[in-house]
């Protein structure tokens, strides 16, 4: 049997069609859990994503050595 270019064609629009139609009837049976406003912690379907934020880094405070607390140095002495 051979398939000419109008039963590809034909094939083709009722396969759209039908998929249409089938996501059409999804949708409108399920639009109150997908189109809902009211709580939107209920639809794990749609969930905006959140914008992303850096974690903040730690309160980091500079500080400097007391003066007594600085090496002064190591005095060596040869007898």
């Amino acid at each position: 049997m051979e398939i000419t270019y109008l039963d590809f064609f034909l094939i083709n629009i009722l396969s759209y069609i039908a998929g249409l139609g089938t996501g059409l009837v999804v949708c409108c049976k399920n639009k109150d859990k997908f189109f809902s406003r009211d709580n939107p912690g209920e639809s794990d379907a749609f969930q905006l994503p959140q914008p992303y934020a850096p974690p903040q880094p730690p309160d980091i405070v500079a500080t400097v050595p007391q003066p007594e607390q600085i090496n002064k140095g190591v005095k060596i002495t040869l007898e």
